[in-house]
């Protein structure tokens, strides 16, 4: 049977959306289901009937199945993960609460931070050791290690094991042989070993990573098992693939063993959708210039749970080698548990539609990072909630209205999102506008705060870059949110609100290898980098097949001056050709960039290395396809809305699926569709491009 369809789907904190592809009529369907919490492929399942009632869906026809979820990003911050036995250096027990002894603030006295995964209780001393050279000084011994470990796994119930262990990434052959014990006394073990999981210096960073790996790969695994059952039970017999923190999809067998490489699947998601969509948009040129794309973008997510933010320059996002999870101190690097993988650079906050609202210590409104979530839910939801949310706030104040929620089948009601937050105004001493109000206030200028700091880290002057909103929540906010960082330009896309499903189509196979090697740049013999290059991709078969199939080889050098702490990245254009003369240039410009400064007579060394191997085409090609419902409405207009906030003038209201290619909306204008409801204030004034997205001008406040 020749393939018919193709299905992405991502899972949020309290939708999951799907995206369909129908390759033979070229077009794109959309839908959307409450997320299940405690059984996420419930959800994959609901949504899958629906469309099939829709469309006479048949699995059997579909080729591909694409998935970003949130499943490990929860466990990690809800702490859900399941109980393992930490096997670590003997004298070396608590290298997960001593971290770095760095203090993120100075000025704070009760300084936080977050404990680590795991009890403390579950960890077993191994008398081993590899030296810093990479040599086995002591080998551990099989019969009392596995006595040890044996009674310790009974006594819990434990069959999920980190193995950690010092100097490994420089020689893993203690970790592999322990691994090997353990698997041949507990063959239904999950084990992860350190220098698998992150081949690199620094053990506080790399025990952090494997430990959260061995945390929740039980986790991972049991939903892609239940997964995998549900979907051939529909007869879905094509390929799998998950998408990583670092912008590439991974088949399904492999995403179980490192469940770590998940934690940003779903934002990942959403920076690609809104990188395809910035490339698709013609912004408007004086007559006979070439046309334009969006290339200086800021990503801008934002769901039910929470918001996300990522900037493209030049069209192009970047890949860092490690990330935070976790903090404990609002947009303070250094407060969270650290990560030594590849991720896509982003800053996340606890801002979306289900974030609920409370009064702080100074009796002002703080909004999340708690959150609602899917069960129960907003208080308009009726599924039992009652603390007031984000979403709450727009319905009780008119910018969505109970039709807004019909495509996902939740009879909403405002007369609910209007006593939790009359509840919340009656705590505060005001009115229920006022206090609704107050909400999306605190929201946009979080938000608004995150992405400051975020251009701050970054070097980056956001007021020269356009926004790209995605996500259901973020239209509503978007115009608000740029006028208040001086942006004057914001791009709607057509299915905003599913566009993390979206953006998995347009993910590209392949993953990422890291190791830590440190090479004086002075002595670097000839062909040494490409040689290191090639020993990596030769130790992994799916490296090997991918550069086989001829995917392109990407190399980042993690470089320093001899004696720092720490490296910058530099990116290698030629790995055949490059010199240790063009690799110092390369390195200098770097160095330069970041501090203002070099030093043209210190020694340079190599110490991190990271290998990119991508395949060259996307998983799909989207020019060929259109939106189903794009330019099918018949009626462009609806009813005016009175919104309490925006004044005595009522506002517009437009069905965005009559809209067209050509046309303008003034401000002061709700637009909806089945996923969401852009607002644009009287500040704002949108046209419809030739691909159905809407690219607004935002007008300065001066």
């Amino acid at each position: 049977m020749s393939s018919k369809f193709s299905l992405a789907v991502d899972i949020g904190g309290t939708f999951t959306d799907f995206v369909l592809l129908d390759h033979q009529r070229q077009i794109v369907l959309t839908d959307k289901v409450l997320t299940t919490p405690h059984s996420p492929e419930r959800a994959i399942l609901q949504g899958i009937d629906k469309l099939s009632q829709r469309l006479a869906l048949d699995l059997r026809s579909a080729d591909l199945f694409l998935h970003a979820t949130t499943i490990i990003t929860n466990a990690v911050i809800e702490r859900k993960g399941s109980d393992f036995i930490l096997l670590h250096t003997a004298g070396f027990r608590d290298v997960l609460e001593i971290g770095r002894e760095h203090r993120y603030n100075l000025t704070d006295l009760k300084l936080r931070f977050p404990d680590p995964v795991g009890r403390r209780d579950l960890r077993l001393a191994v008398d081993e050791r590899v030296s810093a050279a990479g040599e086995v000084a002591r080998a551990p011994d099989k019969a009392s290690l596995m006595a040890q470990l044996g009674a310790l796994a009974e006594r819990h119930g434990v069959h999920s094991f980190a193995v950690c262990f010092l100097h490994a990434y420089r020689n893993p052959a203690n970790e592999e042989m322990v691994r090997d014990w353990i698997l041949e006394a507990f063959p239904d073990a999950y084990v992860s070993c350190s220098a698998a999981v992150a081949p690199t210096q620094r053990e506080y960073e790399r025990w952090t990573t494997c430990t959260i790996n061995a945390y929740t790969m039980p986790l991972l695994a049991d939903y892609v098992a239940r997964l995998r059952q549900a979907l051939a039970v529909a007869g879905f017999a094509g390929r799998s693939l998950m998408m990583t923190s670092s912008g590439l999809p991974l088949e399904f067998d492999r995403c179980v063993g490192y469940p770590i490489r998940m934690i940003e699947s779903g934002p990942a998601a959403g920076v690609l959708a809104a990188q395809e969509i910035a490339g698709r948009i013609d912004l408007p040129q004086p007559a006979g210039a070439a046309s334009a794309h969006l290339s200086n973008v800021l990503a801008f997510d934002m769901g039910g749970t929470t918001a996300k933010g990522a900037f493209l320059s030049q069209g192009a996002f970047h890949v860092q080698r490690s990330l935070e999870v976790a903090r404990v101190g609002t947009f303070q690097p250094g407060s969270g548990l650290p990560l030594m993988i590849p991720a896509i650079d982003l800053i996340e906050i606890g801002a979306g539609g289900g974030s609920i609202a409370t009064i702080d210590e100074r009796g002002t409104i703080a909004v999340g990072p708690s959150s609602a979530g899917a069960d129960p839910g907003p208080a308009c939801y009726g599924r039992g909630g009652t603390a007031a949310t984000l979403t709450d706030a727009n319905v009780a104040l008119g910018y969505l209205s109970e039709e807004n929620f019909a495509n996902s089948g939740i009879a909403v009601q405002r007369s609910r999102a209007e006593a939790a937050i009359q509840s919340l105004a009656d705590r505060l001493g005001t009115s229920l506008e006022r206090a609704a109000r107050g909400i999306r206030e605190t929201v946009n200028e979080n938000v608004a705060r995150a992405f400051r700091v975020h251009a701050g880290e970054l070097g980056i002057d956001y007021r020269r870059y356009a926004l790209v909103c995605t996500g259901g929540s973020a239209p509503l906010h978007a115009a608000e949110i740029a006028r208040t960082l001086s942006i004057k330009t914001v791009a709607f896309p057509f299915g905003a609100g599913v566009s993390s499903a979206f953006g998995l189509f347009v993910g590209r196979e392949g993953l990422t290898l890291q190791k830590t090697n440190a090479l004086p740049l002075d002595t670097l013999p000839e062909g040494r980098v490409g040689a290191e290059v090639r020993a990596l991709i030769e130790g992994d078969a799916n490296a090997r097949a991918l550069a086989a199939a001829g995917a392109d080889v990407v190399l980042t050098l993690g470089m320093r001056y001899v004696g720092q702490g720490y490296e910058i990245d530099v990116g290698i254009d030629d790995i055949a050709t490059c010199s240790a003369a063009s690799i110092r240039e390369a390195f200098h410009r770097a160095y330069r960039a970041v501090f203002g400064v070099i030093f043209p007579d210190y020694v340079i060394e190599i110490f991190n290395w990271t290998v990119q191997i991508m395949v060259r085409d996307k998983l799909c090609d989207l020019s060929r396809f259109r939106y189903a419902n794009a330019g099918t409405g018949t009626r462009k207009t609806k009813a005016p809305r009175r919104v309490l906030d925006t004044g005595t003038a009522e506002l517009a209201v437009f069905d965005r699926y009559a809209l067209r290619p050509g046309d303008t909306i003034e401000g002061g204008a709700l637009i909806e569709e089945n996923d969401t409801t852009i607002y644009l204030p009287r500040f704002a004034r949108g046209t419809v491009t030739e691909s159905f997205d809407i690219v607004a001008d935002i007008q300065s406040r001066h």
